[in-house]
C-alpha cells in the first residue's frame, strides 16, 4: 500500500514519527441502511436530484462510472475549510496551510420504474481521500493513508461524522420533499419500498353498531361520517 505522510504540524514530525494514521467515513456514524432511499424515475432522475441537493450544500459533482452489473457511481466533492497550523521547522517557525474537505460516492441501481440510491463520504484533506475500515466493494479503493500529527486541530473535522450528518440532512430534504415525479423520493429505504401498500382500516361498520337499525337518516348519516376516519382516530 502506497503510504503518504502529510507534515500537518510541520516537516520535522514525519521525520520524528510523531504521527497517527487517520481513517474514518461516513459509515462510523451513520449505519449503511440509513444511508439508503429510494427515488422515483431512471438513474438519471436520481442522478440529477443528488446533483441538485449536493450543490445546495456547496458539493459539486466530479466523476460518473457506469459499472458492469449496470449500475452507475457518482462522485461528488466539496471543500469545507482551510486550516493554518504554525509549528517548528528545521530551519525556525514554520507554517503549514491544508484544506479539509469530503467526497461522497453514490451508487444508483435501476429498479423497475425506481432507483435505489446508496451513499457514503469520507473526509479528504488537501482533496485526498482519508480511508476507512468499513467501505463497501463499490466505493474506489483507498491507496494512500494519511498520517497526521496527534495535536493537529483539523483532527476533529476528519472523523466522518460531518460527512455522515450531510447524508442524513439530504435524506431527511428528500423526506420532506415526497411526491410523484422523477427524482422524488418513493421510500426511505429499499424494505420500505417492498412493503405491500395497505389501504387504512375504517374506525368502525356503521351498520355494525347498536344504534344503526333505530337511527334516522340523519344519525346514520353521523355514524358513517364516524366511522369514515382511520382506526387509530376512534375514540
Amino acid at each position: 500500500m502506497k503510504i503518504l505522510k502529510w507534515a500537518l504540524m510541520g516537516l520535522m514530525v514525519v521525520n520524528s514519527g510523531c504521527v497517527t494514521s487517520v481513517r474514518a467515513s461516513s459509515r462510523e456514524h451513520l449505519s449503511a441502511k440509513n444511508s439508503e432511499v429510494v427515488l422515483q424515475g431512471t438513474t438519471d432522475d436520481a442522478a440529477r436530484r443528488l446533483t441538485e441537493l449536493f450543490s445546495k450544500r456547496g458539493i459539486q459533482v466530479t466523476d460518473r462510472q457506469v459499472r458492469r452489473d449496470g449500475s452507475t457511481l457518482y462522485t461528488f466533492k466539496g471543500t469545507r475549510s482551510t486550516l493554518t497550523t504554525v509549528g517548528p521547522g528545521p530551519f525556525g517557525t514554520t507554517g503549514t496551510t491544508n484544506t479539509v474537505g469530503s467526497a461522497f460516492y453514490a451508487l444508483l441501481i435501476q429498479q423497475g420504474e425506481t432507483t435505489k440510491v446508496a451513499l457514503m463520504g469520507n473526509p479528504t484533506v488537501d482533496n485526498r481521500n482519508v480511508c476507512s475500515d468499513d467501505a463497501p466493494a463499490w466505493v474506489p479503493s483507498c491507496s494512500e493513508d494519511v498520517y497526521a500529527n496527534p495535536n493537529w486541530d483539523g483532527l476533529d473535522q476528519i472523523t466522518g461524522k460531518e460527512e455522515a450528518e450531510t447524508i442524513r440532512g439530504l435524506l431527511v430534504e428528500l423526506d420532506l420533499t415526497r411526491g410523484s415525479g422523477p427524482g422524488l423520493m418513493a421510500a426511505r429505504s429499499e424494505s420500505e419500498a417492498n412493503q405491500p401498500f395497505e389501504a387504512p382500516k375504517p374506525a368502525c361498520i356503521a351498520s355494525e353498531l347498536p344504534e344503526w337499525k333505530e337511527a334516522s337518516s340523519v344519525e346514520k348519516k353521523q355514524l358513517l361520517e364516524k366511522c369514515r376516519g382511520p382506526a387509530a382516530d376512534a375514540p
